[in-house]
């Protein structure tokens, strides 16, 4: 089951986060090493949802998404999307996605953006069997992404 985090899931955010960023570190910019040294105040912080951040987690462990508003309340930016190795290709990351845009959409967002790492070519099939569609002009993000990722945003 998916679920919303709250401040109460902060073990299991950070123990599905670092299990991504061990699993997949070419698909973050943040690295486990670094992730691993955070107190539980600021993965506490991470876990609690706002009305400008949510993370969304499988229960089982197996799945996780973030997605956060930065100054556009508009646009609602989709981070630190994982599913296990085990999970891909079962419904899953499209599931944790739309719970993402579900959120934007409640909470008056007019888009969603991300961006995909280069080379992550089954992340971009997803989101654009998701609806997202690539652009060349995305929105300044409030990260600064890597030179060559791909960048998608669907309309709501």
């Amino acid at each position: 089951m998916i679920k919303q985090a709250t401040a109460e899931d902060w073990q299991l955010l950070r123990d599905i986060r670092l299990r991504a960023l061990a699993d997949s570190p070419e698909a973050f910019l943040e690295t486990v090493e670094h992730a691993s040294t955070f107190p539980e105040s600021q993965w506490r912080n991470r876990a609690s949802p706002s009305d400008t951040q949510a993370s969304f987690l499988r229960d089982d462990g197996t799945g996780m998404v973030s997605c956060f508003v930065a100054g556009d309340p508009s646009t609602v930016f989709l981070v630190a999307m994982w599913v296990a190795g085990a999970e891909r290709g079962t419904g899953l990351a499209r599931d944790l996605v739309e719970q993402v845009v579900t959120w934007a959409r409640d909470h008056g967002a007019t888009r969603v953006c991300l961006s995909v790492e280069a080379g992550n070519d089954r992340a971009a099939r997803l989101y654009e069997k998701c609806g997202f569609v690539e652009t060349n002009d995305p929105p300044p993000f409030p990260y600064e992404p890597r030179p060559d990722n791909r960048f998608y945003v669907l309309e709501l």
